[in-house]
């Protein structure tokens, strides 16, 4: 049977043979880690990398749990994936939670790293039914290779350490129950010194969100904000020096347009480049005042943004030619049409941009499959070909 699947799963015909399930809900990707059969979750992995995120019927648990349990590192590797790393079973336990709970430390390593490698470091602070952390869990299994590996490690300053479980303990309170035992003694310190880290650690080394699926890293928080503080000076650069044509240039004051003048193009230039200019700036302050918002000082960072963006507004009342719009009975001033537009263009892109965010990994995924449809399609008519021109 193994060999079986390994030559569909070539074939791309794999669906076809795995889609039968065993009294258990098994298909041959779950049962493939108990019997050790690395070919055939090779083959299954590099098929469909979401398999391994495959759920049983009755068990509630995926590929990636049993190979987990079984401490299979070769095919942790194979079958990892954003989704199998999230997935829960019916303890609402995660791969990196049964690694711990099975005593598999290598195990554990490679699902750190993959963790990391998918950007789900928020599961770091997952915990099961009973509400123990993967800290709890070490600490009360006395692995203290697992307890150095989350607090020494580069993602360290996101573990929650003083988190509860569901009778009100810490990792630290599992360690002081146990406090005659010499390895619990040692985990308790850690945990202490990982605590006092993390008290007196600076608050710009803090993560933005823990608690959430959406956490920046302290490295990508700084390159965010160091991109953005480019780009406002460059929209705020450009305000200041616009070339004379667009300031002295002859310019309506006072005169009246109508609306379809707006959309045809018939407004001074100036107008159109401050709306678009206006949209940058403004969107680009707006995603530094998000970034800083948890920080302690974040008050006088507001100030200053906020100042930056009254002279800004005032620059841009001083280079917009004053004139207004005629919609049906009503009249509008080319400030007031002017941040009307602007706040529409920013509003849109993001929403834009949020859209984008959330398809994207499903677009690329219908691509990638839709491209090896296309070479399946291609490499079977030339075996024809070949196969009509030896004949």
């Amino acid at each position: 049977m193994s060999n079986e699947l390994i030559e569909l799963a070539k074939k791309d015909k794999v669906q076809e043979k795995d889609s039968t399930q065993n009294q258990n809900g098994c298909t041959s990707m779950h049962r493939a880690p108990v019997e050790g059969d690395g070919e055939m979750i090779h083959c299954l992995g590099k098929l469909d990398p979401q398999t391994g995120s495959v759920v049983e019927v009755n068990g509630l648990t995926t590929p990636l749990h049993r190979a987990a349990v079984n401490g299979d590192t070769g095919m942790l590797r194979e079958i990892a994936c954003s989704e199998s790393l999230a997935k829960l079973t019916s303890d609402a336990e995660t791969a990196l939670i049964l690694a711990v709970k099975s005593s598999q430390i290598d195990a554990f390593k490679i699902l750190v790293e993959e963790t990391k490698r998918h950007n789900r470091e928020h599961l770091f602070n997952a915990t099961d039914k009973e509400g123990n952390s993967l800290l709890h869990l070490a600490a009360l299994n006395k692995l203290i290779v697992i307890v150095n590996l989350l607090l020494e490690g580069s993602s360290s300053d996101i573990i929650q350490i003083d988190s509860k479980n569901n009778q009100g303990q810490t990792a630290l309170d599992i360690c002081k129950a146990n406090s005659q035992d010499s390895v619990s003694n040692e985990i308790g310190s850690i945990l202490e010194r990982a605590a006092a880290r993390k008290q007196t650690a600076p608050v710009s080394e803090l993560p933005i969100d823990t608690t959430s699926g959406f956490w920046i890293p302290i490295e990508t928080k700084n390159v965010i904000l160091m991109v953005l503080g480019m780009i406002a000076t460059a929209f705020f650069a450009a305000t200041c020096d616009l070339p004379n044509s667009f300031v002295k240039g002859n310019h309506p004051q006072g005169q009246k347009f109508d609306a379809k003048d707006v959309i045809s193009g018939k407004l001074p230039t100036v107008v159109y480049l401050m709306i678009f200019n206006s949209a940058g700036f403004m969107t680009a302050m707006a995603a530094i005042i998000i970034l800083v918002w948890r920080l302690k000082l974040r008050t006088i960072l507001l100030s200053f943004v906020i100042c930056i963006c009254v002279v800004y507004v005032m620059l841009v009342d001083e280079v917009t030619p004053k004139f207004s719009v005629s919609v049906g009975k009503f009249s509008i001033s080319s400030m007031a049409l002017m941040w009307s537009l602007v706040a529409a263009l920013s509003l849109s892109g993001i929403s834009v941009l949020s859209l984008w965010g959330k398809y994207t990994s499903s677009l690329w995924r219908f691509i990638v499959w839709l491209s090896m449809k296309r070479a399946n399609c291609w490499s079977n008519n030339t075996l024809g070909d070949l196969e009509a021109s030896s004949i």
